[in-house]
């Protein structure tokens, strides 16, 4: 089926090369979102839809682009992945209305699912035997973490040079190059995992369902202020009833997309609980990307650049956490350095939110983060899959995509944007009251951005409403970095908080056990 003898490492290098492009189909544009916005010239709450639609679409095409890659050929199938993948991009080049440009990101993400699993399949069956299944998930992570953000340093790079459709265009490229590997490295044109079609559609109705309300709540819970609004507290009563009809709908069939029986397993079920608690660690991550562009002014490239630091400690953890799960070390070492690493990560940051500090100073905790995510990202998805039967290998797969995507990561990262909204409202009232009369120093700094607007030429009206101004958001940049800080000291005790659960009750003093399912990196 593949060209090369077995252990030949240019084969390995080039099958594997082959997977960058759809892991980072919708990377390489994630610095693009203003360029985007003014192009379409679309609300900020349809532009928020834009942006969830391809993730959740794909999400909703995992499982059956997972059952429908078993019975396609991988050489037919990494080829017309590739190729659908350039069609559908160049398509999103030439719409002019947001609603088509959303239609095309989706049916890419859609194939990037396929591709994903088709430029997989030959490394499962031909490397695993021989390198061990925590030796090709840690490559696999190291490949996906650490192109992840060259893609999207690359993308925000060739939008400066021209505007957000040369990121497409450069992904086109990759594609095109996938074609030429696939071309190359495939021989025979063969279905190896073809079995019997089966698959659960009423499932799968129900799960897309429960996606577009959740996409609902992701998109408007924060303009309509969640629960003071009637129709999110319908969206999650709709929620409840959803989880009701399928928890029926399973009892009647077979093989459903996410079997319950799979929390039998206690792995899976503290698994799901660790992609939730990993998902929300990393999630505040868009509070730093908010504070380098709305407090620091950095631009696109700037926080590209600053990001790319994340890869330091990426390519030391990996490889590093690869080799101990190799070495068969024990699972709370991995773990304890992961949430070590990601407490000193909050620490750091919340001693740097403060105006006018260099692209420099985030070096430190970026590092700090890429070790956190070395270390938890690979022992986490070998971890959930531990003695799970093959039977059960989708629904493990379908619970760690729910509770670190949809549940930790959208919808955690929506409400985090209320809670920051909240907290600075709170923060800036209790600032705006400290600006009286008694304040000496607001009085002084009043009185010389006054003078000095005075001096430009303004009357003295004017010069008085421009002071208020200045003095008023100085007051709502200060808020906004106290609200950081508040949330940044919180999320430091909790990710200290679960080295403390395993040595308080010894836990995880194993290594991990025999895995089976392949552990596909979503």
């Amino acid at each position: 089926m593949f060209a090369g003898k077995k252990g030949n490492i240019f084969t390995l290098v080039g099958l594997y090369i082959l997977t960058i492009p759809f892991f980072n189909a919708l990377n390489v544009t994630a610095y693009d979102n203003s360029q985007i916005l003014g192009h379409f010239g679309a609300s900020t709450t349809v532009f928020a839809y834009s942006s969830y639609i391809p993730v959740f679409v794909m999400l909703a095409f995992l499982p059956l682009g997972m059952r429908l890659g078993k019975q396609i050929k991988v050489r037919t199938m990494i080829l017309s992945a590739s190729f659908l993948a350039i069609l559908f991009n160049t398509a999103s080049l030439y719409t002019t209305n947001i609603i088509w440009f959303t239609f095309w990101r989706s049916l890419v993400a859609m194939i990037s699912i396929i591709g994903i699993f088709a430029s997989m399949i030959p490394i499962i069956l031909k490397y695993n035997p021989a390198f061990n299944m925590a030796i090709m998930y840690g490559i696999i992570q190291f490949i996906l973490q650490g192109s992840q953000h060259i893609y999207k340093y690359l993308g925000a790079r060739f939008t400066s040079i021209h505007d957000w459709t040369f990121s497409i265009y450069f992904l086109n490229i990759n594609f095109l190059i996938g074609i030429v590997l696939a071309w190359y490295f495939y021989k025979k044109d063969v279905a190896p995992l073809k079995s019997k079609f089966q698959f659960d559609w009423r499932g799968w109705v129900i799960f897309i369902l429960f996606f577009t309300v959740i996409l609902f709540i992701c998109a408007e819970g924060q303009s309509r202020n969640w629960f003071s609004d009637p129709k999110i507290s319908i969206a999650f009563a709709f929620l409840l009833i959803l989880i009701g009809i399928y928890l029926l709908h399973v009892r009647f069939t077979k093989d459903p997309i996410l079997d319950p029986d799979v929390f039998k397993y206690k792995n899976v079920v503290f698994g799901s609980i660790l992609f939730f608690y990993i998902g929300i660690m990393n999630g505040t991550g868009s509070i730093v990307t908010g504070f380098m562009s709305g407090v620091l002014g950095f631009d696109s490239i700037y926080q590209a650049e600053t990001h790319l630091a994340i890869l330091i400690g990426v390519f030391i953890a990996i490889p590093l956490s690869t080799f101990l799960l190799y070495k068969r070390i024990y699972m709370a070492t991995i773990w304890i350095a992961g949430f070590a690493c990601y407490g000193i990560y909050h620490i750091i940051l919340f001693f740097l939110f403060y105006p006018e500090i260099e692209p420099s100073d985030f070096l430190l905790p970026f590092v700090f983060k890429g070790l956190a995510i070395g270390f938890l990202y690979p022992i986490s998805a070998l971890y959930i899959a531990e003695g799970v039967p093959q039977k059960l290998g989708d629904s493990r797969m379908m619970s760690g995509v729910v509770s670190r995507v949809i549940f930790a990561t959208l919808l955690g990262g929506a409400l985090l944007g209320t809670f920051i909204s909240n907290t600075k409202a709170q923060h800036k009232t209790g600032l705006s009251q400290q600006l009286s009369a008694v304040n000496q120093q607001a009085v002084k700094k009043l009185s010389n951005t006054k003078n000095y607007y005075l001096y430009q030429g303004l009357s003295e009206v004017d010069a008085q409403i421009m002071a208020e101004r200045s003095l008023g958001n100085q007051t709502s940049q200060a808020s906004i970095l106290l609200a950081y800080k508040d949330i940044y000291v919180v999320m430091s005790a909790i990710c200290f908080l679960p080295i403390f659960i395993l040595l308080l009750f010894k836990l995880g003093r194993r290594p991990i056990g025999r895995v089976e399912l392949e552990p596909i990196p979503i």
